[in-house]
């Protein structure tokens, strides 16, 4: 969803006497590994884990039961939330390090992605997501580490949008999914 003339203002945030109030439904910034091997690209299935809501997802503390339980069901690309203040690479390498184990890759970008859209939570507003997006080359194996229930390459031409939580949009506009 685009933003309208209607909503057109800054996103410049903070204290009300110098900036305007975030998104009535919030804000989130995101990072994501986009680790592509020829028509193959890593996708995962988290399973449930402390590690998950401590260190990469936090917003799943504040999930209903059946939302999370959703979510653990869901593919997903290795990602995490910024920390407030965190460089985006630094983010990348926690994904890489800490999430994946991997300790050798090289990254090209990011590739930044918009969505606007209506909130489940908060009926009648919006949610305003950033995703930045590194396409990742690594040269050592990708394991499955114990915070994930499923974790491999995957034939892009089998994956469906359905398949993914949060937004089917993004893995559209990234190519990975139909």
């Amino acid at each position: 969803m685009t933003t309208t003339t209607a909503l057109r203002r800054h996103a410049r945030y903070g204290p009300p006497d110098h900036y305007l109030s975030p998104p009535s439904a919030g804000m989130c910034l995101s990072v994501f590994a986009l680790i592509e091997r020829g028509s193959e690209v890593l996708v995962g299935v988290p399973k449930r884990h402390e590690r998950w809501t401590s260190e990469w997802l936090l917003a799943w503390h504040f999930y209903e039961k059946e939302e999370l339980e959703e979510a653990l069901l869901e593919r997903r690309l290795p990602s995490t939330y910024l920390w407030e203040g965190e460089d985006p690479k630094a983010a990348l390498r926690r994904i890489m390090n800490d999430q994946l184990h991997i300790r050798k890759f090289k990254a090209a970008g990011p590739r930044v992605l918009s969505y606007y859209s209506p909130s489940d939570w908060y009926p009648g507003n919006s949610h305003w997501d950033i995703a930045m997006v590194y396409s990742v080359g690594v040269s050592e194996p990708v394991k499955k580490l114990p915070w994930w229930k499923q974790l491999g390459f995957v034939e892009k031409s089998k994956l469906r949008t359905s398949q993914f939580g949060w937004n089917s949009d993004f893995v559209k506009d990234l190519g990975i999914a139909k």
